[in-house]
C-alpha cells in the first residue's frame, strides 16, 4: 500500500466524492427499506408521508422509489416564459466563482458562524448520546423532508443564518462563467491539490435546498424555480473546473436540485416547466475541462516524462533522469514511506532494473521496436519509455469512449471489455505500469454519473409532459408515453423510451440502470 503523502489525498476524496454521490443522489430513506420489484404491489402503495425517496432491491441493484400525485398543468404562455438558468443572451459576463466564495466565507457574519457551528455540535453530540444518526436530527433532517412536512419558523429560524446567502447565490447562478484560477501548470503536485471550497459548495446546496422547500411550501413557487435553478447552475459552473472531484460534486448538486424539483411538481397550481427542462444545456455538467487535464496528469504531475525519448541519449542523461524523478517525490510508486533522498534513488534504480526485462518485452513485442536500437538503449531509457508509451495507449482506451454517447458505448463489446484487457497488461508488463494502474481514473463510473443528471433531467421533462396530457384530457394519463402530444424525451442511457406501464391505479416511469441503479416514478393521479 503507497503513502498517502503526495498522490492519494485527492484520489481518496474522489472516492469519496463518488460515494456521496451513490448515497445522495437521490437521498434515500435508508431507515424504511422495501424488498421486492413487484410493481403491482409495492409501488402502488405509498410511503408515509415524511418519505420522500424509498429503495428496493432486486437481482440487477437497487431501485430508488419515489410516489408523485400530479396535477394537470397548461402550456405557459409565451412557452419559453419560464428559464431555469440564464440563456446566452442573458448570461452575465464575470466569474461565478467569486460569488461562491463570498457565499460561503461569511465574511462579517461572525454571530452567524458561531451560532451555526454550535447547531451542528449540538446535533452532533445528541446523535452520539443517543446511539442514532446524525440525519435524523434537526437541523439535517430538514436537508430531505417533504415540504409540507418542515417545521416552517424553526426552519425559517435557522436559515436567516445563511439570509445573505440568496443574493449572492443569485448573482453567481447569473454569471456565465466559473474559474477558481488553479493555474495547473504552475503547481507543483497536481494529484495533491487540496480542494476544500468544492466540498464546502455542496453545503451550499444542501442549505438553497432546504430554501427551496420553504419557498414551495409558502406557494411561492417563482422562488422555489429560481432556487431550483441556482442548483442546476452551480452544478453547470461546477462543471467548467481543472478536476473531475468538482464535476462529481456539481452532478451531486444538479440532483439535489433535481429531487426539490419533484417536489415542486407535485403542486396544485405549479407551473409546466417541460421546455424550461428541455432548453437546458446537455450535459448540464460538461466533463470536458477536467478531462483535458486528467488526460495529462501524469506529464504535469512528473515532469521529468516529458523529458522520455526515442532518440538515443548517453547514459550520463538517464541518471541525471533518474534522479530528477526521485527528487520528484516518486516514492508512491515504490511502495516505501516517508524516504530520504538517497532510499527514493535506490529504490527507483532497483525497480527499474526490475523491470527491464518486461519492458523490452514490450516496445519489441507489443510496439513493434527495432530489437537492435531497443538493445542499445540505457535500461532507465527502456523502461522510461516503455511506461509514456504504456500510459498513451492504455489512457487513450479509456479516453476515446467519451468521444461516442453513452449508450453507444454500453453496446460496445470493446469498451465492454476494455477494463478487464487493461488489468490483463497491467499484470503482464509489471512495474513500469504501476504509474498508469494508479493514475487513470474511473472514467466510466464519472461517466455513468454524468448520464445520471441527464436521465433525471430528463424523466423530469416527461413527468411535465404527462401533467400537460393531464390538462389536455380531462386529468387522465397516457396508457403509452407515445400518446402524449408534448414528446417525452429519450432515456440518455440507453436512447431508448423509459419504461413506462400501469401498476393499479398509477403508473410507473422508471429508467435505465446506471451503476446497478435505476430510478422508478411512481405517479398517482390527484383526487
Amino acid at each position: 500500500m503507497p503513502p498517502l503523502k503526495t498522490f492519494w489525498p485527492r484520489y481518496v476524496t474522489t472516492v469519496l466524492c463518488v460515494l456521496g454521490l451513490l448515497l445522495t443522489t437521490p437521498v434515500i430513506a435508508q431507515q424504511n427499506e422495501l424488498q421486492g420489484n413487484s410493481k403491482s404491489e409495492s409501488d402502488s402503495k405509498k410511503p408515509a408521508s415524511h418519505e420522500r425517496w424509498i429503495t428496493q432491491q432486486d437481482e440487477n441493484g437497487n431501485i430508488q422509489v419515489r410516489h408523485l400525485t400530479l396535477h394537470s398543468a397548461a402550456e405557459p404562455r409565451p412557452a419559453l416564459r419560464y428559464q431555469l438558468i440564464p440563456d446566452a443572451f442573458h448570461a452575465k459576463p464575470g466569474n461565478s466563482a467569486i460569488y461562491y466564495l463570498k457565499a460561503m466565507g461569511f465574511l462579517e457574519q461572525h454571530n452567524a458562524q458561531e451560532k451555526l457551528t454550535q447547531i451542528f455540535r449540538q446535533a452532533h453530540q445528541k446523535a452520539s448520546e443517543a446511539g442514532i444518526q446524525q440525519n435524523l436530527l434537526e437541523p439535517y433532517v430538514w436537508e430531505d423532508m417533504p415540504p409540507d412536512q418542515l417545521p416552517l419558523e424553526e426552519v425559517k429560524e435557522y436559515l436567516s443564518l445563511t439570509s445573505f446567502q440568496a443574493e449572492l447565490l443569485k448573482e453567481a447562478a447569473a454569471r456565465r462563467d466559473f474559474d477558481l484560477e488553479r493555474n495547473l501548470q504552475d503547481v507543483d503536485s497536481v494529484i495533491g491539490y487540496l480542494l476544500p471550497e468544492i466540498q464546502g459548495m455542496r453545503q451550499l446546496a444542501r442549505t438553497n435546498s432546504i430554501r427551496s422547500r420553504v419557498a414551495i411550501a409558502e406557494e411561492r413557487y417563482d422562488d422555489a424555480m429560481e432556487t431550483i435553478g441556482q442548483q442546476f447552475a452551480l452544478g453547470r459552473h461546477l462543471g467548467q473546473d481543472d478536476f473531475f472531484v468538482s464535476n462529481l460534486v456539481g452532478v451531486a448538486i444538479a440532483s439535489i436540485g433535481w429531487s426539490d424539483l419533484l417536489s415542486l411538481q407535485e403542486q396544485t397550481n405549479a407551473p409546466s416547466l417541460y421546455w424550461a427542462l428541455a432548453s437546458l444545456p446537455a450535459p448540464l455538467v460538461d466533463t470536458g475541462r477536467a478531462e483535458a487535464v486528467e488526460r495529462k496528469i501524469l506529464y504535469e504531475e512528473f515532469i521529468t516524462f516529458k523529458r522520455v525519448t526515442e532518440a538515443p541519449q548517453p547514459a550520463g542523461y538517464w541518471q541525471a533522469w533518474v534522479k530528477d524523478l526521485a527528487d520528484e517525490r516518486f516514492e508512491w510508486m515504490l511502495e516505501i514511506s516517508d524516504p530520504g533522498p538517497e532510499l527514493r534513488r535506490t529504490a527507483l534504480v532497483a525497480a527499474i532494473a526490475t523491470s527491464y526485462p518486461s519492458a523490452k518485452k514490450y516496445l519489441i513485442e507489443e510496439l513493434g521496436f527495432d530489437p537492435k536500437q531497443v538493445e542499445a538503449y540505457p535500461t532507465a531509457q527502456v523502461v522510461s519509455l516503455a511506461t509514456v508509451k504504456f500510459y498513451d495507449f492504455w489512457r487513450d482506451e479509456f479516453y476515446k469512449w467519451h468521444c461516442l454517447p453513452y449508450w453507444q458505448v454500453t453496446e460496445s463489446s470493446d469498451a465492454n471489455s476494455v477494463e478487464r484487457r487493461f488489468r490483463d497488461a497491467c499484470k503482464n508488463a509489471g512495474w513500469f505500469s504501476k504509474p498508469t494502474e494508479q493514475l487513470l481514473p474511473a472514467l466510466f463510473a464519472f461517466r455513468s454519473a454524468q448520464v445520471r443528471a441527464q436521465q433525471q433531467i430528463a424523466m423530469a421533462q416527461t413527468v411535465e409532459a404527462i401533467r400537460l396530457h393531464l390538462h389536455q384530457h380531462d386529468g387522465n394519463f397516457p396508457e403509452s408515453l407515445a400518446d402524449l402530444s408534448f414528446p417525452a424525451p429519450l432515456d440518455p442511457a440507453n436512447n431508448q423510451p423509459f419504461q413506462y406501464e400501469r401498476a393499479g391505479e398509477t403508473f410507473v416511469l422508471e429508467g435505465q440502470s446506471l451503476s446497478n441503479r435505476r430510478t422508478r416514478l411512481v405517479l398517482h393521479n390527484a383526487p
